[in-house]
């Protein structure tokens, strides 16, 4: 999951601030524009491992306006690759680092004739409002076809596997292509845990288990959570309605219009886990009064010992973590043995606007960046996860790409925060954040919720 809807912070990917209502995107009509995508891409496959700079269209330059900011590491590992592409194919690329807010920044401009930038990246559901929500995305779908630059028989379709691709398609528009890859752990120091490490709980008896040995030695919660972050609350939920229910459930009672579905017998049976979890005082001392990030800096410093969080979370609190701290994390339980094991996705990737005039140059170049010399970095330099199963994580992630490498991969929340944002951000966070920090029972949380949700359908657009 992304970090995002919380204080602004330096660096790290999760920083997108602004929530876009996506209420309309319900309404738009799924339109393919395979056609004009492949009319741009004509000829690229051959073209993409040589010096010369003619592109499908005929341009020798693009533009492309990034999510991250000049001195962040991925802006680094992107700019390295941009400065070999223009060397070594004569493609000039316009870059402007623009944080966050790139694609709303771009979005009054993409039903226009002067689209300004040719190529942008973005966290997905960003790209999904955005673009492809509003009709203005083109379809990637050709792209998986283009020759991997320097790599005999790879293609782009070869090296991005086909489970994160499909988390950025939609009506059979690849609307998104992804380069960096989030997914939710359970975050502990394996040096100060060393059996945990030896033997991760597996199953919701043996995290129930574990929580209440460690409860006991240390005289307070072992669970870490800075409770006035709402999206951190929701993972707990979330991941509970996940285990017990299957993929896509979370999702199908947001959208239930009846509310019925939020109180459920299934869905109400998920809550009570975590409902013990609050009374049993699993949660540190503090954590339903805590203001971000005081909780998790302390989490770091060995106050508690377990944090439910995306893989941004060593980079996010290193600078805090005690001498010899290493970086250990499990994936949420099973709520039985052989229960759903399923791993949260958010993505980070690149769009081209449908309007975009230079999108063949735009397409050479990500068939250029895909290349492991090249994508490598993102590991390396910006210690974050790759689609390419060939990269190696870095250290601290190498438990999450293990999970996500066994494990069923799903879109974060179900996908609401693309489809449903405006129920996700009104309805279901204050709720759930009142729930995670004692102010409702799991029943009176699903009870309000099913009510709180029938009555924002009836009125949304």
């Amino acid at each position: 999951m992304f970090a995002a809807d919380k204080p602004t912070v330096p660096g790290g990917p999760g920083r997108a601030p602004g929530r876009s209502p996506l209420t309309a995107a319900r309404s738009f009509s799924r339109r393919s524009v395979l056609g004009t995508t492949l009319a741009a891409t004509a000829g690229l496959a051959v073209g993409c491992g040589n010096d010369s700079a003619a592109t499908g269209d005929g341009s020798s330059s693009f533009t492309y306006w990034s999510m991250w900011k000049q001195d962040e590491p991925q802006a680094t590992v992107i700019k390295a690759a941009i400065d070999r592409f223009t060397k070594d194919t004569g493609v000039t690329v316009n870059v402007q680092w623009k944080g966050r807010q790139v694609v709303q920044q771009l979005a009054p401009t993409l039903n226009t004739s002067n689209v300004p930038a040719d190529l942008v990246d973005s966290a997905d559901r960003f790209a999904y409002a955005q673009l492809y929500a509003t009709g203005q995305a083109l379809d990637l779908t050709p792209v998986l076809g283009l020759a991997v630059h320097g790599e005999s028989g790879n293609t782009v379709g070869s090296v991005v596997p086909a489970k994160y691709r499909d988390l950025d398609t939609t009506d059979g528009v690849l609307w998104q292509l992804p380069y960096e890859v989030l997914t939710t752990q359970i975050w502990y120091d394996g040096h100060a845990l060393p059996d945990v490490a030896a033997q991760p709980p597996a199953t919701w008896d043996e995290f129930a288990a574990l929580l209440s040995t460690r409860r006991r030695k240390r005289g307070d919660g072992p669970l870490a959570l800075d409770g006035d972050i709402a999206d951190y609350a929701a993972y707990w939920t979330y991941y509970a309605v996940l285990r017990g229910l299957g993929p896509g459930a979370f999702g199908r009672a947001a959208a239930d219009k009846s509310g019925a579905l939020l109180k459920a017998d299934g869905f109400v049976d998920a809550l009570a886990r975590i409902e013990d979890l609050v009374k049993g005082g699993d949660f540190t001392k503090g954590y339903d009064g805590s203001k971000w990030p005081a909780v998790q800096q302390k989490w770091a410093k060995g106050k508690s010992d377990f944090l439910l969080l995306g893989t941004f979370a060593p980079s996010e609190t290193a600078e805090f973590a005690g001498s010899g701290f290493t970086y250990r994390s499990f994936p949420f339980p099973a709520f039985a043995s052989g229960g759903d094991a399923s791993q949260d996705i958010s993505l980070i990737g690149f769009s081209i606007p449908k309007k975009a005039r230079n999108t063949a140059a735009a397409q050479k170049f990500l068939a250029y960046f895909f290349a492991k010399k090249h994508l490598e970095g993102i590991s390396s330099k910006a210690k974050n996860l790759t689609p390419r199963e060939d990269i190696t994580a870095p250290a601290e992630l190498a438990d999450a790409q293990k999970a996500l490498a066994s494990g069923t991969v799903v879109k974060t929340l179900d996908g609401v925060k693309e489809t449903a944002a405006e129920w996700y951000t009104k309805v279901f966070q204050p709720l759930n954040t009142a729930f995670l920090t004692g102010g409702l029972t799991a029943k009176d949380f699903a009870e309000k919720l099913s009510s709180d949700s029938a009555g924002y359908w009836k009125t949304a657009a």
